[in-house]
């Protein structure tokens, strides 16, 4: 295959690529203006509730023991896997790279 060949490939692909992206955005509708056909109301602001209505304290739920232990734990063994692959990487690769030389 030829450098030109090559490179027209690249370029259809790459055509077809960005066609098959902007699809969707080619499809959306933009929703017409809509006219302002609602009336304007006064606001009074010396108006009191008939009933006045209060909202019941909510407490704060307490995590569940899963979230509250097993998600430490499991970072804490990520952690200690993490340095002991670390350390084993170390023993078995880098030691084996450097050998010592006797003096005679």
């Amino acid at each position: 295959m030829t450098k030109s060949a090559r490179l027209a490939v690249v370029v259809a692909a790459s055509a077809m690529a960005i066609l098959i992206l902007a699809l969707p955005g080619f499809a959306t509708e933009d929703p017409a203006p809509e006219e302002d056909t609602s009336e304007t109301t006064v606001v009074t602001t010396d108006i009191e509730p008939a009933v006045e209505v209060t909202s019941p304290q909510v407490e704060a739920a307490e995590a569940d023991w899963t979230y509250r232990y097993m998600v430490p734990t499991g970072i804490a063994l990520a952690i200690l896997v993490i340095i002991a692959t670390s350390g084993r990487y170390f023993t078995n690769v880098v030691r084996e790279r450097y050998r010592i030389v006797e003096e005679e």
